[in-house]
């Protein structure tokens, strides 16, 4: 007997829902931009050249870019030794690595550099003695800090600057859209035709929030929607400061709100899954359990809390798990890679894997090859099998993969926002 594949059970409880015809979509950094979101050349550039001035940082390490409007730290002199150290940080590496061409500078790659430091051991000569300047220079004295303690916070406050960039207030709102998103009503037209009859498979490889926010908030969509995230039964809370004006006097108010859970549980039939993560998604570490928890954090709310009963007092009671300042997401150009074997993540990638084995069509939007190992999986469950790609980009990508399956691969340069829903059901026809 052959050897059972590891897909085959979940493969099999996907085709055991109705409607029993699959279709796959999978989205990149192009599917966002169109809506405001930033390019890779602007995170760069703000990122490459980033001063001490451009961003907060509290006590508690929260870390983000100010705007025009933001109000400045009153104790930003306390945390001015991690902020300059993070801008000095960066054009070390500028200057050692790319020999001072701050055009060159990819925050992904960088982003690779310091992770290979701090947990591979490499790199250590240049960025030891870079530290060490760097307490000569401002008397920095004592055991804990170190070039490891150094790089530990920055990796902190590193990937909350990147998170910070990517926020968009709006799409934490809740409304309804009845013809579509704004810029996007074919694509979503298009989609919405496609889930009368289909099951569709939503891959996301962005960590911003915009198809979250269609998803849930388009007419003919919403109803459909599933992320394998819950309130029902979530035992996860948040804190929520706000203020409320009364008679012109501002009353400031802190209070709990549930906070959604995953369960990996995808009921209906548009289902949504984050494969390099999200800036709104936190991993939860509760105190005597190796197993994670990955809870969805809401516009504004602040530290996660656990409700639990004390059978020893009878009453119920909050704790408080451990979890980052920063939210969950992959990046780096070979450290995302090395991450798919996270238990979140795998869990991600096997239902990515079973989703392209049980669809009819692929469409990919936005998506410009350059990932290999998500270029793997598109052969190797995918393409192989001889089934249709239709890539909607502004330009052909250029890659090897399209090249080798030239008679599987339909495309339309007009982007997302100008692509007519009919070419996705011509597509869905061949």
């Amino acid at each position: 007997m052959p050897e059972r594949h590891p897909l085959v059970d979940l493969i099999s409880t996907i085709k055991t829902k109705e409607p029993t015809k699959h279709f796959s979509l999978l989205l990149g950094s192009g599917f966002s931009r169109p809506d405001g979101m930033p390019s890779l050349d602007f995170i760069n550039q703000r990122l490459g050249s980033l001063k001490e001035t451009d961003f907060y940082l509290y006590q508690e390490m929260s870390a983000g870019f100010y705007s025009n409007d933001d109000y400045r730290d009153p104790n930003a002199q306390i945390t001015k030794n991690d902020r300059r150290f993070a801008e000095q940080f960066i054009s070390f590496y500028i200057n050692q690595e790319l020999k001072g061409d701050y055009a060159l500078f990819n925050y992904e790659v960088f982003f690779d550099y310091f992770i290979e430091f701090l947990y591979e051991k490499k790199h250590e000569t240049y960025v030891g003695e870079f530290c060490e300047k760097y307490k000569q220079e401002y008397k920095i004295s004592g055991s804990f800090e170190n070039p490891r303690q150094f790089l530990h916070r920055f990796l902190n406050i590193f990937n909350q600057l990147v998170a910070s960039l990517l926020i968009n207030p709006r799409y934490y709102e809740n409304c309804t859209y009845t013809v579509g998103y704004p810029g996007y009503e074919e694509f979503c037209r298009a989609i919405g035709i496609i889930l009368k009859d289909h099951i569709v498979f939503t891959h996301s490889l962005n960590h911003d929030l915009l198809f979250d926010f269609i998803g849930r908030s388009v007419s003919g969509l919403w109803e459909y929607f599933t992320d394998g995230f819950s309130f029902f039964y979530s035992p996860y809370f948040g804190e929520l400061h706000h203020t409320i004006e009364v008679n012109k006097e501002k009353i400031h108010k802190t209070n709990k709100v549930r906070v959604k859970q995953y369960s990996g549980i995808y009921e209906n039939r548009l289902r949504f899954y984050k494969l390099h993560g999200s800036i709104d998604i936190y991993p939860l570490n509760l105190q005597g359990s190796k197993d994670q928890i990955i809870v969805k954090r809401d516009y504004g709310v602040g530290d996660i809390f656990k409700e639990s009963f004390n059978k020893e007092t009878g009453k119920f009671q909050y704790d408080r798990p451990f979890t980052n300042k920063y939210p969950s997401y992959l990046t780096g150009t070979t450290q995302k890679i090395k991450r798919y074997g996270d238990p979140f993540y795998i869990e991600l990638f096997d239902h990515f894997k079973a989703n392209l084995l049980s669809s009819d069509k692929l469409v990919v939007i936005g998506y410009g090859f350059q990932d290999k190992g998500i270029n793997e999986i598109l052969e190797e469950y995918y393409l192989k099998k001889g089934k249709q790609i239709l890539v909607i980009d502004i330009a052909k990508p250029a890659c090897e993969l399209l090249e080798r399956y030239p008679k599987q691969i339909s495309l339309s340069t007009k982007g997302v926002t100008n692509t007519s829903y009919e070419a996705y059901t011509e597509f869905m026809a061949l």
